[in-house]
């Protein structure tokens, strides 16, 4: 896969991520890499973004070049060739829910959050196969 193809299908990654937590009233609390950190207001929005994320990255226009390497490759539904069980960038997902620590970053003056709420949730993320939302 060539440096284009990476960059495009990131943006795309990134895109589909922000476009579902703005519908889903969600914050983007940081990024790392390609991980987001994110707040909701309530489980119910979280669950939803995790699920509405997972279909639209399904969905996505991929680049060709990265749909024939094996992690993001086109997987069927056993039992109907129509429908897709993955396809492009496999995201792992993970939501806990509790009330976190919270300060203002003094670079980006956004809140950022701390404490053993945030670290329970990243074991939770941490437990999920790409493609997977853990709960």
């Amino acid at each position: 896969m060539d440096l284009d193809s990476m960059r495009e299908s990131i943006k795309i990654h990134n895109q589909v991520m922000r476009t579902n937590l703005k519908e889903t009233f969600g914050f983007e609390v940081k990024t790392e890499g390609d991980a987001f950190m994110c707040a909701f207001s309530n489980v119910h929005n979280a669950i939803e973004f995790c699920m509405r994320t997972q279909l639209a990255l399904i969905h996505a226009e991929w680049p060709e070049s990265l749909l024939e390497l094996d992690p993001a490759r086109i997987e069927y539904d056993p039992h109907d060739d129509n429908l897709f069980l993955f396809r492009g960038l496999r995201v792992r997902m993970g939501v806990h829910i509790g009330t976190p620590m919270v300060e203002p970053d003094p670079i980006t003056h956004r809140n950022d959050y701390f404490g053993p709420v945030v670290n329970r949730a990243a074991r939770v993320e941490s437990q999920a196969a790409g493609g997977q939302c853990v709960i």
